[in-house]
């Protein structure tokens, strides 16, 4: 596990833009969430965070840990905007979707298509009257007509009906687990290139639980790493993507080997003659 940040093989892929990549971890408490879990998160991700730094340096730029409890979201997003606003591809790690919410607002731009392309179990679509756990994309779709929503891996047993009709009245186009899997790979290209056709700029959340099953005896009830490497890459070949969240806050899911081979394969994607020293 440990040696997947120490392979130095690039792939200089024509086409990609010459970003580099900055690692970058925030935890924060929302309503419902009791303290002890988020300081839980806190340290896992701080803990983290640390850990992956020290890595492969060559291919990751340090961009810190925020504790959004004690440190102001405005200094979060003031260091984030400073990553976007430059030929930097800040890819953040983080507790809660909702984090997201904090990068909307940099990455929002009146009459461009700003794609938000979630790959999880759920749609994420709650509507409480402030943030809280699930709620992410109600409050993006709805601050930004601009939008666009696109959820990948979708469990239908996860998802009550009412969140299904809620994701169709807002316009959101889904595929859910079953059709995500390796047997489907050209129609997930398909599907891939057709929303990337209609979106100028491109955020990727990926909710890293969906990477790991749900229980320990199911079969098929987590998206294949092999499959969502593939999408990645996809993504960034087409140089719309300004941002990547990855979401997850237990020690099995961020030291998971299908976490690291997600990171090993982003790295790699970038040529690495344009890291700084």
């Amino acid at each position: 596990m440990f040696g997947l940040f120490r392979r130095n093989k690039t792939e200089n892929i024509i086409g990609l833009p010459s970003h580099q990549l900055t690692l970058i971890s925030v935890s924060e408490q929302l309503k419902s969430m009791k303290l002890v879990d988020f300081e839980m998160a806190d340290q896992s991700l701080e803990e983290v965070y640390e850990w992956l730094s020290q890595q492969d340096r060559h291919h990751w730029l340090n961009g810190g840990h925020f504790n959004l409890k004690q440190q102001p979201r405005g200094k979060f997003q003031l260091h984030l905007s400073r990553h976007l606003g430059s030929d930097s591809l800040p890819v953040v790690l983080t507790n809660n979707t909702e984090t997201l919410l904090h990068s909307l607002p940099l990455l929002h731009t009146p009459r461009r298509e700003l794609g938000i392309i979630h790959i999880g179990r759920r749609f994420e679509l709650k509507a409480p009257l402030e943030p809280d756990i699930g709620s992410a994309y109600h409050f993006a779709l709805s601050r930004y007509n601009e939008c666009r929503l696109f959820c990948i891996g979708i469990d239908n047993s996860q998802n009550d009906e009412r969140s299904i009709e809620y994701a169709e009245d807002l316009g959101c186009d889904w595929m859910t687990m079953q059709e995500c899997g390796f047997s489907h790979r050209f129609h997930v290209k398909q599907q891939l290139a057709s929303y990337l056709s209609h979106c100028e700029d491109i955020v990727v959340n990926i909710d890293l639980e969906s990477l790991y099953p749900s229980a320990r005896l199911e079969s098929a009830s987590w998206l294949d790493v092999q499959m969502v490497s593939r999408m990645l890459r996809q993504l960034l070949i087409s140089g719309k993507v300004r941002h990547i969240q990855l979401v997850g806050y237990k020690d099995k899911h961020l030291y998971s080997k299908q976490t690291l081979n997600l990171l090993h394969d982003m790295a790699e994607m970038f040529p690495v003659n344009h890291r700084a020293a």
